[in-house]
């Protein structure tokens, strides 16, 4: 056990700054068509630092994406991302090479993205019923990583707890419900130089990403 936390440490370089990605999918069960499945991707920059006998990350969100589901699109707003948290994990050696942490983010009632409404203002894309919906939202991530030369990866899961506080019409009222959901997928994230920041690459560019299919 000894010789293997070494081991991961001396194969986890000591950069000041990293560049961070995840993806997860999910499952939602739609009237009349039944189950869907959703993808959310998540673009962050990060510290990753020594603390006692782990480690403790920090990661500032850069960019939040969700694919369409059956022609509907959402999407957070653009000035939301700047007014997000820190959000911080502690990772805890598990003896077999891997890093375990686990970590909550997310919002209450609160008018976090100062539009005058309360939670979150989501805009919806949709051919019939589209409009805004305000939410507020909770979630509890935990994560599993391994060092792999310079990278750190592994597989995540993502327990996601949505209540809608209001919407602009009937519609979407009628249409919006309160989700309790799990996601479950991987996160990467590779050194960056320490003057990185989140506009230095277009998305299909960040570093972080390995190839998967993309819907840009």
């Amino acid at each position: 056990m000894i010789a293997a936390m070494v081991a991961l440490l001396l194969s986890t370089p000591p950069a000041p700054l990293w560049a961070g990605y995840q993806e997860v999918t999910g499952e939602r069960e739609v009237p009349i068509l039944g189950t869907v499945t959703t993808r959310n991707r998540t673009w962050f920059l990060a510290r990753w630092d020594r603390d006692g006998d782990g480690y403790v990350l920090r990661q500032r969100t850069c960019g939040v994406r969700f694919d369409r589901v059956m022609g509907v699109g959402v999407k957070l707003p653009d000035r939301l991302l700047a007014r997000l948290p820190v959000q911080t994990a502690r990772f805890v050696p598990r003896g077999d090479g891997t890093w375990f942490g686990e970590w909550e983010s997310g919002w209450g009632g609160e008018d976090l993205d100062a539009d005058g409404r309360p939670g979150v203002t989501i805009e919806v894309d949709a051919p019939m019923c589209g409009g805004r919906i305000q939410v507020a939202s909770r979630t509890v991530s935990r994560a599993q990583l391994r060092a792999d030369g310079e990278v750190l990866e592994g597989g995540v899961v993502v327990d996601v707890t949505q209540d809608v506080l209001g919407a602009s019409n009937a519609c979407l009222r009628s249409a919006s419900d309160d989700t309790r959901e799990q996601h479950r997928g991987w996160m990467r994230l590779v050194p960056v130089p320490p003057d990185s920041t989140c506009g230095r690459w277009r998305t299909d560019e960040w570093p972080a990403r390995r190839g998967e299919r993309t819907e840009e």
